[in-house]
């Protein structure tokens, strides 16, 4: 995430401008958690933190919340937005090196549209040794991109305007394909080094499966995001991709990319009207695992 770290990078804009995890999402990692045996819910870290968005709705499923990131740039509008009343605990440090916190202390850990940016190996055994036995990891997040429901011809004009080499898609920092292939590298991961009851999730059917290899169930409804956009929040939205601010550091001079494609489907779509609400689906997944040491008990 080198483009989200450095000090130019506007993460206000980030802050007002990304979508908030469904409520029930706490629920679903407190439901998959406390199945575990002797599963507790004193500690939630929450990674790759950014400005803090998930991490504050940790806040009411565990005792105590950290929240780490490698930007002190992110994390400081991660604890404007929190306020003066919250008690997470902001550590600035990378996911691959959670050294502050001692082996099997930490019961649930969580990466909310992250886990590209990070070393997969690295991460995955950090994550091992800090986490209980009986701990949890749940890593989710969405490319977002979209299924429009009324205006299904938009689906591959935001496809191509974020992954075509003619557009902004060599323009990402490394690791953003993880997650446009539903991070099926962590399960790899998982899989190889023998974590247990892995569970891996996609939303909609118009996610394409990223690999026969590793089963994946394909979700009846959204269970990461219920992000409700009009054409003028959409926009606002794809201002805060990361390729966008690489894409406009070398072309400064040209119009803002995201306001040409939201031109575009508007046109295409027939609409005219801004702040009329756009009926979409946003591709999303959710992959959860407990540590192999649970096996070893």
């Amino acid at each position: 995430m080198a483009t989200y770290s450095t000090p130019s990078y506007d993460s206000s804009l980030y802050q007002s401008n990304r979508p908030a995890y469904k409520d029930s999402l706490v629920d679903s990692i407190l439901d998959y958690h406390k199945k575990t045996p002797g599963a507790v819910t004193d500690l939630a870290v929450d990674v790759a933190t950014g400005t803090g968005i998930f991490a504050r709705q940790l806040q009411r499923g565990f005792k105590r919340v950290i929240a780490t990131d490698i930007s002190e740039n992110m994390l400081e509008s991660a604890r404007k937005a929190a306020g003066n009343s919250s008690s997470i605990e902001y550590i600035q440090s990378p996911a691959e090196n959670l050294s502050f916190l001692k082996d099997k202390s930490v019961d649930v850990i969580t990466v909310a549209t992250g886990a590209h940016w990070i070393k997969v190996d690295q991460f995955v055994a950090e994550a091992k040794r800090v986490l209980k036995p009986s701990g949890s990891l749940f890593i989710f997040g969405y490319p977002g991109f979209a299924h429009f429901v009324d205006f299904p011809q938009c689906d591959k004009m935001l496809k191509d305007y974020g992954l075509s080499d003619d557009k902004l898609g060599s323009y990402w920092d490394a690791g953003r394909e993880l997650l446009v292939n539903g991070y099926t590298k962590y399960h790899e991961a998982f899989i190889n080094d023998s974590w247990t009851d892995i569970r891996h999730v996609l939303y909609p059917d118009t996610f394409e499966e990223p690999s026969k290899e590793f089963p994946v169930v394909i979700g009846k409804e959204p269970v990461v995001m219920d992000f409700k956009v009009t054409w003028r929040s959409l926009l606002a939205f794809l201002k805060t991709w990361s390729t966008l601010a690489i894409y406009h550091k070398k072309y400064p001079e040209r119009e803002n990319a995201a306001q040409v494609l939201v031109r575009e489907m508007m046109a295409s779509a027939g609409e005219t009207d801004m702040d009329r609400p756009v009926n979409v689906e946003w591709e999303e997944v959710l992959l959860m695992a407990h540590p192999p040491s649970l096996s070893d008990k």
